[in-house]
């Protein structure tokens, strides 16, 4: 990406987050990135075209992540969730722009669920691998999906709004615990 279009990208993140969509305008943006308006227009055409580049810079590599597990379910798991939470974070500017306009933001909004949802499909298909093995109970792979995707995204939305207000434990030990307590309570008895 040529460095004038990411200044334009980076200023229009941060703007957005800050003002909103409706509040933000492109001479902001064009202020901010030190370009002028005419060069976003050319380059985005408009201020959708920047939300749509900044949409499209962000596409994790999710095979990536289950094919560098190893078959247990506690290290799985653990490189799993770590992976989820850190690409969680690296779109969290996208999340706040969903959080703070919903109904604008229908496509951001799609853009940010894609990806867990996809996570949790490859989650369903690991948890199934595992319980053919006989590491887990089968029958409620979805539903283990759905509890640990909650599990790490609750705690991703918390730290997003509320810091460490009322969650202090750090992150690393947060994962290592929650996904201790969540084997034991899918592990075949």
């Amino acid at each position: 990406m040529r460095p004038t279009n990411r200044r334009i990208l980076d200023a229009a993140m941060q703007l957005l987050v800050k003002k909103g969509y409706h509040a933000t305008t492109t001479k902001e943006i064009a202020e901010k990135a030190n370009v002028s308006e005419a060069t976003i227009f050319r380059n985005f055409k408009n201020k959708q075209g920047l939300v749509e580049a900044l949409l499209s810079q962000h596409s994790a590599n999710r095979n990536r992540i289950f094919e560098q597990t190893e078959g247990d379910l506690y290290k799985d798991l653990l490189h799993i969730g770590t992976c989820l939470l850190e690409e969680l974070e690296q779109r969290k500017d996208l999340i706040k722009i969903s959080f703070r306009e919903p109904a604008m933001f229908q496509d951001v909004i799609n853009h940010v669920t894609e990806y867990p949802q996809s996570m949790k499909q490859l989650l369903v298909d690991y948890l199934t691998s595992m319980g053919e093995k006989g590491a887990i109970q089968i029958g409620d792979e979805a539903e283990h999906a759905d509890v640990f995707i909650s599990m790490i995204f609750g705690y991703f939305v918390h730290r997003l709004h509320l810091g460490d207000r009322v969650i202090r434990t750090p992150q690393e030990k947060m994962l290592e615990h929650s996904t201790a307590i969540f084997v034991k309570g899918i592990t075949a008895r």
